[in-house]
């Protein structure tokens, strides 16, 4: 009864991926190698890696890089730089993954509530940090952000008063008020364990909303780390003299392939775990037990 997640985790795994690993030629590396891996042995690791690779090739066209060599791209993790009020200077790869965090966050909050208007939870879509009061503040924060980092901060004061106020009041009552919706008691503790359990909770929830945001920054800090590792392999090879150690150029390639392909795999599967399913997936249910295990049992 729940939402499937299987094409959600499919384009976002490959999606963050991609940015985090963006090469273009290492990227066909992992799709000819995962493909030929899926072909011949079957593997559905193989697969997945495939997906990856072509992502990876995606996004090393648009950061302009072929196993480590520059050409010119649309954007440089290295060097493409935005200046922001109160920020000042900033890579620009990092502010559009703290966006992309912000738009994923925000999509996992819509599942949540379709979630519950399909198991038929009021309470559960409405009342929450992951329900209708939890998306109209995280959306609110960052309209507000955006508003004072375009030099607008007269409508972003506005908003920051109307709209942080009622939706973490919600959050606040969010028992009683779900209790309510269900017909039963209002409150089951006194009034002064509740003030306090509600209002720790809700320290906590605006804690986690920080930190959720913050995590996602680690994809624009993979793309950076990526270009700069290969940079130093150029470096190490004398790319810039002219004339490159072809022998350091491959095994360099290969130690950055091998190494932080797995890295950034590992990584992006913890985004989807922890930053992502937790906000809306339970999982309930029965164990899915596929035909062809149990026509060979």
């Amino acid at each position: 009864n729940e939402f499937d997640p299987t094409l959600f985790l499919t384009i976002t795994y490959a999606f963050i991926f991609g940015i985090m690993f963006g090469d273009l030629g290492q990227g066909l590396c992992l799709f000819i190698g995962g493909a030929i891996l899926y072909k011949v042995k079957k593997m559905d690791l193989a697969g997945i890696v495939c997906a990856a690779g072509v992502s990876s090739c995606i996004f090393g066209a648009l950061f302009g890089s072929f196993f480590g060599f520059e050409f010119d791209s649309v954007i440089s993790p290295l060097k493409s730089m935005v200046t922001l009020p109160f920020l000042g200077e900033i890579n620009i790869v990092l502010v559009a993954a703290f966006l992309f965090g912000s738009f994923v966050i925000l999509t996992t909050m819509v599942l949540n509530i379709a979630n519950a208007i399909k198991q038929k939870n009021l309470g559960k879509a409405l009342f929450g940090p992951n329900a209708v009061t939890g998306f109209i503040f995280y959306a609110s924060v960052i309209a507000v952000i955006l508003l004072y980092m375009t030099g607008k901060p007269l409508p972003g004061t506005v908003l920051l008063i109307i709209m942080f106020v009622v939706p973490l009041a919600l959050i606040f009552f969010e028992e009683p008020l779900k209790n309510l919706i269900a017909k039963k008691k209002p409150i089951d503790e006194s009034a002064g364990i509740f003030a306090a359990t509600a209002f720790f909770e809700l320290f906590d929830y605006l804690i986690t909303y920080l930190s959720n945001a913050l995590s996602f920054l680690r994809i624009g800090v993979f793309a950076i780390s990526h270009a700069a590792m290969m940079e130093v392999v150029l470096m190490l090879a004398g790319a810039e003299a002219g004339s490159p150690n072809w022998i350091v150029v491959i095994l360099g390639n290969l130690f950055v392939c091998g190494m932080e392909g797995l890295i950034v795999g590992i990584q992006v599967l913890r985004l989807e775990y922890y930053e992502m399913f937790s906000r809306f997936y339970k999982g309930t249910g029965r164990e899915f037990i596929p035909f062809r295990k149990i026509e060979k049992e």
